[in-house]
């Protein structure tokens, strides 16, 4: 696999990995402890869900070009 598309396909993976994390337990914590941290946590998530959408979208385009190798 070329370094890009390793790149990405990891990249993504962090990004699913972090957002699954801030639904599943970060926010959660943060609401259960009254934290100030909320807001940020989930402005994270909402860039996570961001990102993820634009590597999705970029390995996609890369497979349908025939250049995902």
């Amino acid at each position: 696999m070329k370094n890009i598309n390793y790149d990405l396909v990891k990249m993504l993976h962090m990004r699913l990995d972090s957002a699954w994390r801030l639904e599943k337990y970060y926010i959660n914590d943060a609401n259960e402890a009254k934290c100030h941290s909320v807001p940020a946590l989930e402005k994270m998530l909402e860039d996570d869900k961001k990102h993820i959408k634009m590597l999705q979208d970029e390995i996609k385009g890369r497979i349908d070009a025939n250049v995902f190798d």
